[in-house]
């Protein structure tokens, strides 16, 4: 399954991820930890939802998906999140992390 933590689920088309959300941050970027871990750093507070919105809306930019294939599934109010990309791969997932974002 790659690193450890990485990943949580690769189902057949969709895939869950782990994120560690960091909100209130400088810019908005994807991190992977030397554990294998992500931390999702958003400029976003957590107030009324916008860092949730700002998660869902970075990563559909990072994977090229809408937001709509984008949701977080657990971990609302909490700074760890389970988050459900639909239409995507693990190999695909691998691949976009390694490279540099736009």
């Amino acid at each position: 399954m790659g690193s450890p933590g990485l990943l949580v689920s690769d189902l057949s088309n969709h895939v869950r991820l782990s994120i560690n959300v960091r909100s209130r941050s400088r810019e908005n970027k994807l991190v992977i930890e030397p554990d294998g871990t992500f931390t999702l750093h958003v400029v976003a507070p957590p107030v009324e939802g916008k860092a949730n919105t700002e998660v869902v809306r970075s990563l559909a930019k990072r994977f090229g998906k809408t937001r709509s294939q984008v949701r977080i599934v657990a971990g609302l109010r909490s700074n760890v999140k389970i988050v459900e990309i639909a239409d995507i791969s693990k190999a695909e997932i691998l691949r976009l992390i390694a490279r540099k974002p736009d």
